[in-house]
């Protein structure tokens, strides 16, 4: 991976930061309903912590990525950002 991957993994990461922490403020300033469902909900998907006890040391191996609607917002936004500015 060049120079230009690492950028572009950098520009998406924090596009989908910024995005799940816009969702858990929408999350917070919408009253209940169906708008605060949709911006408040994660799907989360990976591996669950493991330990791996070898008596001399142990590992805890894991690995969950959490996703919202924003959060995907997010990275679609920061990819296209990054594209128009790469060129």
């Amino acid at each position: 991976m060049g120079k230009s991957g690492f950028w572009f993994v950098a520009v998406v990461v924090v596009g989908a930061l910024l995005g799940s922490f816009l969702g858990k403020f929408v999350g917070l300033i919408v009253p209940e309903g169906a708008i605060r469902d949709l911006f408040a909900t994660d799907i989360a998907a990976g591996l669950s912590p493991t330990k791996l006890d070898l008596r001399v040391i142990e590992l805890t191996l894991g690995c969950m990525l959490k996703f919202n609607v924003t959060s995907v917002l997010g990275i679609v936004f920061a990819a296209l950002l990054f594209r128009k500015i790469a060129k």
